[in-house]
């Protein structure tokens, strides 16, 4: 476990690394490489004690570099990790998942435990349907990164959406970042009353960095 410079958490936590989307803007991959690092998903039983550090309220983003709810996450994996985050004794942590697979989650709501999908895209927005169909508890929307203009009211339960994060491609000048797209997410988000955090990579004029309520 980490201290991590992600602003919209405090510790990055992976029982499990790797990932097989092979998502061409991956950070995680391209830093795996970098250090001559294996990304096959691989799982690390003995880092599951690490929580247990913890003893103030922290905010964990669990499997960072992995896909917690994909198909290649061995389900013996997936379980023990969530066997982990839903003790009674860390209730003090908030624990921030992210997928690309949300039709696979399969957990029961806690109030600690916040699940969200990864969307880059227009094309990708059905995944939405999915994180609301199959998570009850707190559910957020991560655009990071952000590659086109995306019309999230073409999606008409979004409003049961309760978070939204926003963030640019980094490291790479394939595609320019258009202010408009942010301007578009942040309109819907104060129309449908959702928090919403613009990650620092987007250079915005003012710092918003709103969290669930």
């Amino acid at each position: 476990m980490i201290k991590t410079k992600i602003e919209w958490t405090d510790y990055s936590w992976n029982p499990i690394t790797g990932c097989l989307h092979k998502c061409w803007y991956c950070y995680a991959k391209k830093l795996f490489t970098r250090f001559g690092k294996s990304f096959e998903p691989t799982f690390y039983p003995e880092r599951l004690n690490e929580l247990k550090k913890l003893k103030k309220p922290s905010k964990i983003f669990v499997c960072s570099v992995a896909d917690l709810f994909a198909k290649w996450t061995k389900p013996e994996w997936g379980e023990a990790v969530l066997n982990e985050i839903q003790k009674p004794e860390y209730n003090h942590l908030t624990f921030q998942l992210l997928t690309k697979n949300p039709e696979n989650i399969n957990l029961r709501a806690k109030d600690n435990i916040w699940v969200g999908a990864t969307i880059t895209r227009q094309s990708e927005l059905s995944m939405v349907s999915d994180l609301i169909g199959n998570y009850q508890g707190l559910k957020f929307v991560s655009f990071e990164p952000i590659l086109e203009m995306i019309d999230i009211s073409k999606i008409e339960p979004f409003c049961h959406i309760d978070w939204i994060i926003v963030g640019k491609l980094t490291g790479s000048r394939k595609i320019e970042l258009d202010t408009d797209w942010i301007n578009l997410l942040l309109e819907y988000s104060r129309n449908m009353d959702i928090p919403i955090f613009l990650k620092d990579n987007l250079n915005w004029h003012i710092k918003i960095r709103e969290f669930p309520k």
